[in-house]
């Protein structure tokens, strides 16, 4: 005949609660460590982005700054009398004739934006102010692209016609004179100038024949149009970046 034993029902009960919070904290644990690695790679990302977006601010002001110089220098020269343009110095007919056509483009730097997005992690910002504005910056890119192809078709169109007319002539570097170039080719943009030696240098007489070229003003008059447009939408990418540089800031 067996004995009959008793169920130890108390230390079974401690048993399966010891498993059950031993399964439950490891979760948590589990959830903890991804929680923390996301909010590393965050702040990662955050960096990315704020290191990607001063370069932007930077590079759209100096973008702006380009075409503003192209319109006000468009409106300049309607404004001269022959007289007044033939007493040009040099580097001001060179300025004028620089300025004809200038398609200069405001070239994002966007890795960071772009990897999340294609990798559907926009998500990991926890920032939705933040994600919005990314979104909205892209978009303003993507909708500036047809004007900035119009641009660049128009600039074409307008050095085409120069060349029919006695061009092309030696264009210099933005902010350094021919001596300072051909003295220190080390300097931006003057690599282009001094490739270009071999072209003459404009003088009044020539930006006096270009003025009066009715065909060729009024391409360049489109070329400022479409510039006009494209400027507009790169202030507008200017007011974008500076709410994004602000939030990264909250963020970081």
């Amino acid at each position: 005949m067996t004995s009959k034993q008793s169920i130890p029902w108390a230390r079974i009960s401690v048993e399966a609660v010891a498993i059950i919070v031993s399964i439950l904290l490891a979760f948590a644990i589990d959830a903890w460590w991804d929680e923390r690695k996301q909010r590393i790679e965050e702040h990662e990302i955050l960096r990315s982005l704020q290191i990607e977006f001063l370069a932007n601010r930077d590079d759209a002001a100096s973008v702006v700054r380009v075409h503003e110089n192209a319109l006000r220098y468009a409106a300049e020269l309607v404004a001269l009398s022959d007289s007044e343009i033939l007493a040009l110095a040099e580097d001001e007919v060179e300025r004028h004739i620089r300025y004809f056509a200038h398609p200069r483009t405001f070239d994002a730097v966007r890795g960071s934006v772009d990897a999340l997005t294609s990798a559907g992690k926009l998500g990991i910002l926890q920032d939705r102010e933040l994600r919005e504005a990314l979104t909205t910056f892209v978009n303003i890119l993507e909708d500036a692209q047809e004007d900035r192809e119009y641009m660049f078709e128009w600039a074409m169109i307008v050095w085409q016609e120069a060349a029919k007319d006695g061009g092309p002539y030696w264009i210099g570097a933005e902010d350094f004179t021919r001596e300072e170039c051909i003295d220190q080719p080390s300097r931006p943009g003057c690599d282009i100038s001094n490739s270009m030696l071999f072209l003459p240098v404009a003088t009044p007489e020539d930006l006096l024949r270009f003025r009066n070229n009715r065909v060729l003003m009024g391409y360049v008059n489109r070329s400022h149009g479409n510039s006009a447009r494209y400027l507009a939408e790169v202030q507008e990418a200017q007011v974008q970046i500076e709410i994004i540089l602000e939030l990264l800031d909250q963020n970081l």
